[in-house]
């Protein structure tokens, strides 16, 4: 390339950078943390309409229009463009076509088990199937902040710790043997976090955990009493957390409560308020969303397709991305001996999360999956946890072209009216 035609590429990408900034509103491009002030090192992919992923997919049964309705508009409202997948009904999935033994799917397997994982499976034969780079999977009742897009920039600086080689080793793994490593965001090195890397999220992931309703902090010992890998350490999750300090879009610490489905949150007690944490998925249940790679698309589809069904959906993913069904290295022969040196997947996660899951008052808060809808059905409220000022709590206002208002206030105060 010539001087002069550099000088043109140069000035062209600015320009659709200032386009992409001056036609987005303010709400969704400041970010409001202290310690960063203007988002001068966003990746510009990230303000795009699929968060710099090459599509969004969302799941939904046909037969539930109301969230189809509510997801549409919330999408709009933050400027995303969503892809419907069709949810499918368990009851019209075969026995035939289930994988792996009938006994390992004996006690919790549903019926909405059954159609969830097959919904799933849809989605992630279409990634592979058109060859799709990378895509994230909303269920149709996740909920996000109307300032995502700002948190998303952050999210990304802070993956690439996990997701982003340098001469062949990510800084996950080079503190993989460090106990309790932890950086802050601020101090990670300009070569993993610059944003003209070619991916915001890194070149070397499968899945990212952004959406769930509880996760771990990964350690160098485990103790939980799940089938754990007979492997080394290496086939763990790396246990570096990358801190994101002063983000006033983490709720107070008041409202940082485990879901009932999950283990106790450590982070409200471990961290200063308005902390959030990056860190490689441990632990991690429920799949309001995730996005995949190619590369983990394929791996997921093999794995969950063809070959184990065990539970549901989100219990694989996590037992996936926990390093359980790594190949065992307990021979001497030489394909064990490779077996042992193979990575484990890499999956990243944040807590508190930037999806979650929104739920309705009464009943409309039942899960399709789960009649007891997480623990939160016939509520008199609606609510997001985790969430400060959400989309869906606040569709009235948007809609109308007002600000949205916080569920809760800083000190933590529930503050939302039922009149919005």
């Amino acid at each position: 390339m010539t001087p002069r035609h550099r000088h043109v590429a140069v000035f062209v990408g600015l320009t659709v950078t200032l386009i992409l900034w001056f036609r987005t509103p303010e709400w969704l491009l400041i970010p409001p943390f202290r310690f960063l002030g203007t988002p001068r090192t966003a990746h510009p992919d990230i303000l795009n309409r699929t968060l710099g992923f090459q599509h969004i997919f969302a799941i939904n049964l046909p037969s539930r229009t109301d969230r189809r309705d509510a997801m549409t508009i919330a999408a709009a409202l933050s400027d995303l463009e969503v892809i419907w997948i069709d949810g499918v009904a368990g009851k019209d999935v075969p026995e035939k076509v289930l994988p792996g033994h009938p006994d390992s799917r004996q006690g919790g397997f549903t019926v909405g088990n059954k159609g969830s994982w097959r919904a799933h499976m849809d989605v992630l034969q279409r990634i592979v199937r058109e060859n799709i780079t990378s895509a994230l999977i909303l269920e149709d009742d996740a909920d996000w902040d109307v300032r995502l897009k700002a948190q998303m920039q952050i999210f990304a600086r802070a993956a690439r710790a996990f997701t982003q080689p340098r001469h062949g080793q990510t800084l996950a793994e080079r503190y993989r043997n460090t106990h309790h490593p932890e950086l802050l965001i601020s101090r990670l090195p300009r070569s993993i976090t610059d944003h003209r890397s070619p991916s915001p999220y890194g070149t070397d992931w499968d899945a990212l955990w952004l959406g769930h309703c509880g996760t771990e902090f990964p350690t160098i010992t485990t103790t939980t009493t799940r089938t754990e890998p007979t492997t080394s350490n290496a086939h763990f999750p790396p246990p570096l957390r990358v801190t994101i300090p002063e983000d006033m879009t983490v709720p107070a610490p008041d409202h940082l409560k485990p879901h009932p489905f999950a283990f106790p949150d450590a982070l409200a007690s471990q961290y200063p308020p308005h902390t959030r944490v990056v860190h490689a998925s441990r632990g991690t249940v429920c799949t309001q969303a995730y996005a995949v790679s190619q590369q983990g698309a394929r791996k997921l589809l093999w794995r969950f397709g063809l070959l184990t069904l065990s539970g549901g959906w989100d219990l694989m993913l996590r037992d996936w991305c926990d390093g359980v069904f790594h190949p065992s290295t307990g021979d001497a022969t030489a394909a064990g001996e490779a077996a042992s040196r193979k990575r484990g997947p890499t999956c990243v996660t944040v807590q508190p999360p930037l999806f979650s899951h929104f739920y309705g008052k009464g009943n409309g808060a039942a899960s399709d999956i789960m009649a007891p809808g997480g623990g939160f059905v016939n509520r008199q409220r609606e609510m997001t946890p985790y969430v400060r000022v959400s989309v869906r709590l606040n569709m009235g206002r948007l809609v109308e072209g007002e600000e949205g208002v916080e569920q809760w206030d800083e000190e933590g105060v529930e503050q939302w009216d039922d009149g919005g």
